[in-house]
């Protein structure tokens, strides 16, 4: 019998090669059935993942932001105290929010001015002033610092404390709107949350009339001004009277001319021509003649001094 044999020549090779050639290709990933539902599955995985790391960094920023923004609670009994004599009271109670660690805790309270309430005399009222209510912004707070006690007499540490605070006149605060922030002085960090109190009084008067009237005190002016007058006319009657007095011993005390001796009287002056007239006393007369004397005085002095060292040398 014949058995059949493979044909290996060039014909069968050729056929080989074609089969070959002709089978398809290997498919891609994505072109498999089921690549893409995992394609889209591997992607909403990766985006909810990153969506969870974002919530998670904005919690873990906003905790830390949270607790060093206000720690504990502070309230106020009542946040619009009346005036009295210059002061406000405040009566306060403070969480500290767990048991401080120091039985006093320095604490910096800053009272911020938002509304001056201010008293006027204005035109429409002279007479009784009104309430003027001025916004203010950018002011500088008003910071009064105190230690806070958190323990009794015995030493036991409290988590809750009251206490009072009073603000005074002469500290700067007058009444008005305020904004109360309470921080400790060692981190910094905000006690409670910011709170608005107002403090009830009445500011000094300030004058806003265009025009005041004084007529009253013009009066008062002139009643004073009379008593001034009559003291300064009797002053000067006096001056005059004292005055006249006064002149009547020196012309009694001066000598007259009839009761000087005969020696003594100045000797007769014959006016000159051309002179302007006028007779000179005689303290003056006497001058012009004294002086030739002095100098044929010198002269004659001088004189015998040069005889005598003359004589001495011959």
């Amino acid at each position: 019998m014949r058995t059949a044999r493979p044909r290996t020549g060039p014909l069968s090779q050729l056929g080989a090669r074609r089969q070959r050639a002709e089978r398809p290709h290997a498919r891609p990933a994505h072109a498999r059935p089921g690549a893409a539902s995992r394609l889209a599955g591997g992607g909403r995985r990766l985006l909810l993942a990153r969506v969870v790391a974002a919530a998670l960094a904005l919690i873990g920023a906003w905790l830390p932001a949270t607790a060093a923004h206000a720690a504990g609670t502070a309230t106020i009994a009542d946040r619009a105290p009346k005036e009295d004599d210059g002061r406000w009271k405040l009566k306060m109670t403070i969480n500290y929010g767990g048991t401080p660690h120091l039985s006093h805790i320095p604490m910096l309270f800053s009272f911020t001015p938002t509304v001056h309430y201010e008293r006027a005399l204005t035109d429409q009222s002279p007479e009784k002033p009104i309430l003027n209510r001025i916004p203010l912004q950018n002011q500088q707070s008003i910071n009064e610092s105190m230690d806070v006690g958190f323990s009794d007499g015995s030493g036991k540490v409290f988590s809750i404390t009251k206490f009072d605070f009073v603000l005074r006149r002469d500290r700067g605060f007058e009444a008005g709107e305020y904004e109360l922030v309470i921080k400790r002085a060692s981190d910094g960090v905000q006690v409670g949350q910011k709170q608005k109190i107002t403090l009830q009084g009445e500011n000094a008067i300030i004058d806003r009339r265009a025009i005041v009237f004084t007529g009253e005190k013009k009066k008062k002016d002139k009643a004073a001004d009379k008593p001034d007058a009559e003291k300064g006319g009797e002053a000067e009657k006096a001056q005059g009277s004292e005055g006249e007095p006064a002149s009547e011993p020196a012309e009694a005390e001066a000598p007259s001319d009839a009761e000087l001796p005969p020696d003594e009287a100045p000797p007769p002056v014959e006016p000159r021509q051309g002179g302007c007239g006028c007779r000179l006393s005689p303290e003056e007369a006497a001058t012009p003649l004294a002086l030739p004397l002095v100098a044929l005085g010198a002269a004659a002095a001088l004189a015998r001094r040069i005889r005598t060292r003359r004589a001495r040398r011959g």
